[in-house]
């Protein structure tokens, strides 16, 4: 998986609302549109169990999974690649889409399959609109956050409940719990490493 396509690896300003626009009204039509969307890949029928489904999940159905993600991120930047992120162990795992899941999972036919790309990407976005409204909540005007520590402390109690409400606190959520809480610090110009030390403190190390 390329890094581009990775939803753990972008900035908050890769994915902050106010910087790339997104009409859902059109989501429907934009995921029919690329190329991809015109080859999706049909699960073969078997048990789920069976060698052949795993061979195909992780060879032809990744592979169309990747380009689809490819085209989403060119039509709308690197946020759109989050679409895959979902809750428990799917094709990144802890993440806040319940709507997708992994291949094997989520691609069936094509109808049924751009649809929850659909609902998926709409899904992703709207939590990373939900997220604006709390970070911006949480205003740091500041030089260092020693000043201003009561802000960061309701800020990231606030923003670890999001975040373990959102993904149920499946397998890796401490990994999104952890971007979360950079992207904060991020939206009000905080110094990287002042960043890592005070988001390894808040979530302990993380947790499985």
């Amino acid at each position: 998986m390329i890094r581009e396509l990775t939803p753990g690896f972008p900035g908050w300003d890769e994915v902050d609302p106010a910087r790339h626009p997104f009409d859902a009204a059109s989501a429907a039509r934009v995921v029919r549109s690329p190329g991809p969307a015109r080859c999706v890949p049909r699960r073969p029928d078997v048990p789920f169990a069976d060698p052949a489904m795993g061979a195909w999940s992780w060879g032809e159905a990744r592979l169309w999974a990747d380009a689809m993600s490819q085209a989403l991120v060119e039509q709308y930047g690197r946020w759109a690649a989050g679409f895959r992120w979902s809750h428990d162990e799917g094709d990144f795992d802890g993440g806040p889409v319940g709507h997708w899941c992994r291949p094997r999972d989520s691609i069936t036919t094509p109808e049924e399959t751009l649809t929850r790309v659909v609902a998926a990407l709409c899904e992703g976005r709207g939590w990373l609109e939900s997220l604006a409204g709390w970070i911006d909540a949480y205003p740091l005007d500041l030089e260092t956050v020693e000043d201003d520590r009561l802000m960061w402390d309701r800020a990231a109690r606030n923003l670890i409940l999001q975040v373990t409400d959102r993904t149920g606190c499946g397998s890796g959520w401490h990994g999104h719990c952890r971007q979360v809480l950079t992207w904060f610090l991020d939206r009000w110009a905080v110094a990287p490493d002042v960043t890592e030390e005070l988001v390894e403190q808040a979530i302990g190390g993380g947790g499985s």
